[in-house]
């Protein structure tokens, strides 16, 4: 087993619930603390999710609005019931994107209250997330006829792919694991008491891939970093940044993208 396939197998059966009642739903059992749905541009939005008690890094979620007004979900999380009514109140839920083996915690009860909910992964996620819930299309194939770019990380191990989603007023790019962003603020308002782990862990503190990320994901440097250069450089204007662990970035993106490269040398 090479190491990003033992991390992934390591973390895929974290699986903590919320407590609930006889009575409650299985939806509801997955309905953990979380944000409101907040906008970042036109035609996105995003929410974070938080594991209460527990040692890791809050988890993001993004809502797109796709040409025909439905909506796609990459990273989903179960949200309680007023704000998954607003989530439905921006569109019909059209296209879930499960991005890497281990962000498929809520994926089962999406689909479940979603039956008609496209069920999408990049090729090299498919058996993991057909662990849990059947896989309908391929990323790579499926999401350009909506305007989305696929682009396959290079210097990194094989396990998910960067989105880039246009906008009525730019362009956004969608990461999931291969960069973080927990800056001092965010890790303060959802997780103080994980503030110092983090940090230990090299995870905190700058925009970047974290030291595990390094450990486990990454194959070539240097090709990872000209590659993050490379969007930088052709990925204009761009408008948003989103991660799947830490904040996401508005301003100065490009900028943003060429400090991670930056990181590597």
């Amino acid at each position: 087993m090479n190491k990003t396939k033992f991390f992934y197998s390591f973390f895929s059966g974290y699986e903590p619930r919320a407590k609930t009642t006889t009575n409650s739903s299985e939806w509801e059992s997955h309905v953990l603390p979380h944000s409101p749905i907040e906008e970042l541009a036109p035609n996105i939005w995003h929410v974070t999710g938080i594991f209460p008690n527990e040692p890791v890094a809050p988890r993001e979620m993004i809502i797109y609005k796709l040409p025909d007004s439905s909506l796609l979900i990459h990273s989903a999380i179960c949200l309680d019931e007023p704000t998954i009514q607003q989530l439905e109140s921006l569109g019909d839920p059209k296209i879930m994107i499960i991005p890497n083996p281990i962000h498929r915690l809520d994926a089962k009860v999406y689909k479940q209250r979603y039956p008609d909910l496209i069920v999408v992964t990049p090729a090299v996620v498919k058996p993991y997330a057909e662990q849990i819930v059947n896989v309908e299309e391929i990323a790579e194939q499926f999401l350009p006829q909506y305007g989305i770019t696929c682009h396959q990380p290079a210097g990194i191990n094989p396990q998910e792919l960067a989105y880039e989603l246009p906008l009525p007023t730019g362009k956004a790019l969608i990461f999931t694991d291969i960069l973080f962003n927990l800056t001092d603020e965010y890790l303060t308002k959802y997780v103080p008491k994980n503030k110092y782990i983090l940090s230990w862990l090299g995870a905190a503190g700058f925009f970047g891939i974290t030291f595990l990320g390094k450990s486990f994901f990454m194959n070539d440097r240097k090709a990872y970093r000209q590659w993050l250069e490379k969007l930088a450089d052709t990925v204009q204007p761009l408008q948003i940044i989103s991660v799947a662990h830490g904040e996401p970035i508005t301003n100065n993106c490009q900028q943003k993208l060429r400090e991670a490269a930056a990181r590597l040398l």
